[in-house]
């Protein structure tokens, strides 16, 4: 697929089946993930965490369902993947969220290109502050806190027809 087409196509889901993607293509996205621009060059502050453990993602529905006061909202829409972005503070703070961000655009393009569907999920890191044991599940090395996530699987029927609802909604203006 060519990028143009990926960037098109690609869209938010909010409802997946409970088909686990394969090891090949979370191979692929990992490998794109990688790959994104990092400010300052501080890949070292970065790290991916990839959750597909059944019982876990069970208990981070649990805490997104607290973190939104709402008894029904699972924050990841039942993907059977989830991949953690998570940071280290680096030289320049304020550019952990681009950091994740470029790792997550990386991701939701991948996932378009392989024909899967995904979601950007930034609950996972409201879900830290209100659950810090959601942080230990992690395993993640000591000062990795949890930034942002992308959802990842294949869109039930009723989603994967749903239009992208993103054209025209920004506004854009030229300065010449």
């Amino acid at each position: 697929m060519e990028t143009l087409k990926a960037i098109e196509q690609r869209k938010s889901t909010r409802s997946f089946k409970p088909d686990q993607i394969s090891e090949q293509d979370l191979e692929i996205i990992l490998n794109a993930a990688i790959k994104a621009p990092v400010a300052f060059g501080e890949y070292s502050n970065l790290h991916l965490t990839v959750v597909q453990n059944l019982n876990l993602l069970e208990n981070l529905k649990d805490i997104g369902m607290d973190c939104y006061r709402d008894p029904i909202r699972d924050m990841y829409y039942g993907a059977p993947t989830v991949i953690v972005i998570s940071t280290k503070h680096g030289s320049v703070p304020e550019l952990d969220m681009a950091n994740a961000g470029t790792i997550a655009q990386n991701i939701l393009l991948a996932a378009t290109d392989l024909g899967l569907s995904s979601c950007y999920v930034w609950g996972t890191a409201l879900a830290c502050r209100v659950e810090p044991d959601f942080v230990d599940d992690l395993d993640l090395s000591e000062g990795f806190e949890p930034i942002g996530s992308v959802a990842i699987g294949y869109a039930t029927a009723e989603d994967a027809d749903a239009p992208s609802l993103a054209q025209g909604k920004i506004t854009i203006n030229r300065v010449k």
